[in-house]
């Protein structure tokens, strides 16, 4: 099959200039009236309030250290902490470096938490006194709009569930809670790389870049130093509460923690009074959160049908030495299952559950967890009962769930991941991490939680692609506020599937990470008799699949596999049973015997998620040196909305991408072509800086785009990239160190006027076409795009767009650009990678076009390596 697959292969994307983006944007009406306007307008009243603001800080913060220094073993407190509200549209965040305050992190609306080693914030007291004197340097604080009362700290930095509790704080209590600690110390960013142009000769100049290459390996330095000295406090401030971390290194006494560029976080377990103490006197702290109940359920009602014939003479081959790896990060494996024994790399297998670190087996009963999910990486759709069945990739087994299915209290999530990663990462190359656990609740939205970010963390420093379950939504049990049970929204009269889209099925923490690719679950058929009937159709979201949008609006799940469906009577509330459309799944057979070995009695994303890692594998397997970028795009690029959802209207289509994503992937698509379907892709790492812009292109034949003709095609581009993440930035642009988005040609654009209006320093010939309206784009960049308004394509790592295009609109070239913007790190030799495929389909069957464009590529390629190998039958 692999062999027919690769008939008409990708095509290597041509790449054909690059220079410095032409960026647009960022431009403000300098007439308009902002705060900080209105606060230079009213100089001294504004800065008569800030002074007052400051100095009754200053004397709380004192007031509070003296009381705190009355009690005994508390250790000292070295940086006084404030909230300040800022002027978002003008602020920028180095105004606060000059007057010695630390940022420690960004929140919506202008907040900003910060902390100053200076307990009497003597240099921000003299920039007001500038202000109010109307003196060079005090611009700043026009700035700054408020400066809030010390004990609002609690609503800044705590979660909405524990802020709901937090007047209920008991002292003698115990706590157990997540904190995250900002420690980059005063020097958030680089100092401004040099301009060339302010340097008389070429000397000085090469000598300032020596300098500042210099010091930006001693601020890096710096960062640890800072993170390692935080670390030391922290650990003071729980000790001496007697509290501990629940997280430790294996001897259980030495405190560990989970580090990405710009934070820590860890587990403590805490008095109330000891919790109290860290929220309103640690200065570095920003946020602090409940621990994520994390139990995967196996929704253990009885199936409606469970007939499966038993499995005779069947035989899996192992998969070849070199084949692709699998790491199933969950609640173990039955591996010497008759169907899984010859695929499981057991030298590898190992246990993470403290106190059971040699014992990997699945313990979970009524059937286990891990072994169906290892199951469905095996056999994506059916399970064969006889004959031989040649596995695609190796099985390695990391057990982390306990035989409840739940991850022990003493395993966090980050520094689980880290280790994980590392053992197989650096001994066996392992590069695809099926992670089908999540969170019972919905992810937050304030940052992105330490889970997801060291999911983005680990996916920007390995060549490494995790596949997440956008997690479950309850039938009838774990109801709560937070996260309604289905039986609940249907008996409250909300219907499937609007039900969905409601803020309790939001998707689970960790499946809002920006890296990952998140899988949710579709119905394979629907099903009825007398008595029992199906929620949705073939194809319609699953009705326990939880949705989207992600964190900042990014799009989740990024596509969806089919994970099982659930059925429901006619009683009020209705009973709900699995469905006999659910998925064959391998059962483990540890907790009963005699035990079915195949079954189709339960559901869920946990088991839709491995059906997307066995066509990455199939991908590592077909292009071993290409880099999981390319593998998550193929993925994409693949997947397609069900013929049910094109018929729908454009307000019916945003809550289904909301549900479903870009849709159901396709191996074969991912993997190959046919004569109708051409897809080109890039090949290796390529590497991008902020501000630059890198084009491709592909040459049309001109059979395609005769202006006689009306073809209609079917364009697609994905564009999959990776950068460094900084939890403390609550924003998509300023949580990655660098952003991508692409642009193409417009409507009758030449392919030079195209670089002309990407790149800065070229000029097209004068009567090279314009072009004009842009392609009728599913997505668009902008929200306010007219297809479908409120969402973008470009607020992820994963950018997908598709449009049908009559043939005619296009010119002999069709152009993309990939342009790099700066986000946190203004490092000008900073790079990320990226992925890029771009796909054209002739929506009529009679007109083959692979053949065409594979031809017209080779005719405009003189470098040997992109040659395209076209096998015809």
């Amino acid at each position: 099959m692999a062999q027919e697959l690769r008939v008409f292969p990708h095509i290597p994307l041509r790449f054909v200039a690059e220079g410095r983006a032409k960026l647009s944007g960022g431009r403000s009406d300098p007439n308009r009236i902002t705060q900080t306007k209105s606060n230079l307008d009213n100089r001294q009243a504004h800065g008569g309030i800030l002074k007052n603001s400051v100095s009754s800080l200053v004397t709380d913060w004192q007031i509070a250290q003296k009381q705190r220094q009355e009690e005994e073993q508390l250790p000292p407190v070295e940086a006084i902490t404030l909230i300040l509200q800022v002027d978002p549209e003008t602020f920028d965040l180095d105004d606060l470096r000059t007057s010695g305050i630390e940022i420690l992190s960004e929140l919506e609306n202008g907040y900003i938490i910060g902390a100053s080693a200076d307990a009497e914030l003597t240099e921000f007291q003299k920039k007001i006194d500038l202000f109010l004197n109307q003196q060079r340097g005090g611009g700043v604080v026009a700035k700054v709009l408020n400066i809030l009362d010390r004990q609002q700290r609690p609503e800044f930095i705590l979660s909405e569930d524990l802020l709901a509790k937090w007047d209920g704080i008991r002292d003698d209590q115990v706590y157990v809670v997540e904190v995250g600690v900002s420690c980059l110390g005063p020097k958030t960013r680089l100092t401004t790389y040099p301009d060339e142009r302010k340097y008389q000769s070429a000397e000085n100049y090469a000598k300032a870049i020596t300098d500042w290459i210099s010091n930006r390996n001693i601020t890096y330095q710096e960062w640890d130093e800072t993170a390692s000295e935080r670390q030391q406090q922290l650990i003071q401030f729980v000790e001496s509460h007697q509290g501990k971390f629940l997280s430790s290194f294996e001897d259980g006494m030495t405190p560990q923690f989970s580090k990405v560029p710009d934070s820590f976080s860890c587990l403590i377990e805490i008095s109330g009074k000891g919790l109290r103490d860290i929220v309103f006197n640690f200065p570095y702290l920003f946020e602090v959160v409940e621990r994520d109940e994390i139990f995967q359920s196996l929704q253990p009602l009885e199936p409606l049908i469970n007939e499966i014939e038993p499995v005779e003479e069947f035989k899996l081959i192992s998969p070849s030495l070199d084949a692709p790896k699998v790491c199933i990060i969950d609640s173990g494996i039955q591996e010497n299952h008759p169907s899984l024994v010859n695929a499981i790399d057991s030298n590898n297998s190992r246990s993470w559950v403290p106190l059971e670190i040699n014992l990997t087996a699945d313990l979970v009963s009524n059937g286990g967890h891990g072994t169906r999910v290892a199951g469905a990486v095996i056999y994506p759709r059916t399970i064969p009962r006889s004959g031989k069945y040649q596995a695609e990739c190796w099985l390695q087994n990391a057990r982390v769930l306990d035989s409840h299915c739940s991850l022990p209290q003493k395993l966090y999530p980050p520094q689980l991941l880290e280790g994980i990663v590392e053992f197989y990462y650096s001994r066996t190359n392992t590069r695809i991490f099926n992670h089908s656990i999540a969170g019972n609740f919905p992810c937050r939205l304030r940052y992105m939680s330490a889970w997801a970010a060291t999911i983005d963390c680990l996916s920007y420093e390995k060549d490494i692609l995790f596949i997440v379950a956008a997690s479950n939504i309850p039938l009838n049990h774990h109801s709560s506020p937070a996260r309604l049970s289905i039986r609940a929204h249907l008996t409250a009269g909300r219907a499937y599937p609007n039900y969905l889209t409601d803020n309790s099925c939001r998707i689970a923490n960790p499946a809002q990470s920006l890296q990952a690719l998140t899988v949710g679950s579709v119905t394979l058929n629907s099903y009825r008799d007398p008595d029992w009937s199906s929620l949705g159709e073939k194809d319609q979201p699953s009705p326990f699949s939880c949705s989207g949008p992600g964190i900042w609006d990014t799009i989740k799940p990024d596509v969806v596999e089919y994970g099982g469906d659930i059925v429901i009577d006619n009683n009020s509330p209705p009973t709900l049973k699995c469905s006999p459309t659910s998925p064959e799944l391998v059962r483990s057979t540890l907790d009963s015997h005699p035990a079915p070995l195949i079954a189709a009695d339960t559901f869920g994303t946990s088991f839709a998620s491995p059906k997307v890692s066995y066509i990455a594998a199939r991908l590592a397997s077909e292009f071993p040196n290409e880099s999981c970028l390319l593998y998550r795009a193929l993925i994409v690029q693949s997947a397609r909305w069900p013929s049910w959802a094109d018929s729908k209207t454009n307000e019916e289509k945003l809550q289904i991408l909301r549900q479903i994503g870009y849709g159901i992937p396709n191996l074969e698509r991912a993997i190959a072509n046919t004569p109708y379907r051409s897809t080109f892709i890039t090949r290796g790492d390529e590497r991008i800086r902020a501000r630059d812009a890198r084009i491709y292109q592909v040459q049309l034949p001109e059979s395609l785009r005769l202006p006689d003709e009306e073809y209609e095609i079917l364009v697609e581009i994905t564009l999959s990239y990776k950068a460094q993440p900084r939890r403390t930035r609550r924003h998509g642009r300023k949580y990655l160190s660098t952003w991508l988005d692409w642009e193409c040609s417009k409507q009758g654009e030449e392919p030079e006027r195209f670089k002309e209006r990407i790149l800065e320093t070229y000029n097209s010939p004068e009567d090279a076409e314009k072009g004009g309206e842009l392609f009728n784009w599913t997505l668009g960049k902008e929200k306010r795009y007219k297809t479908l308004k409120g969402v973008s394509r470009s607020l992820g790592t994963l950018q997908k767009d598709w449009a049908v295009v009559n043939s005619y609109n296009f010119r002999q070239a069709f152009c993309i650009a990939v342009v790099g913007h700066e986000g946190w790190n203004n490092d000008p030799y900073a790079e990320v990678s990226f992925a890029l495929v771009v796909s054209f389909e002739a929506l009529r069957t009679n007109i083959p076009i692979y053949i065409p464009l594979a031809q017209a590529q080779v005719e405009v390629l003189v470098e040997p390596e992109f040659e395209v190998q076209v096998e015809i039958e």
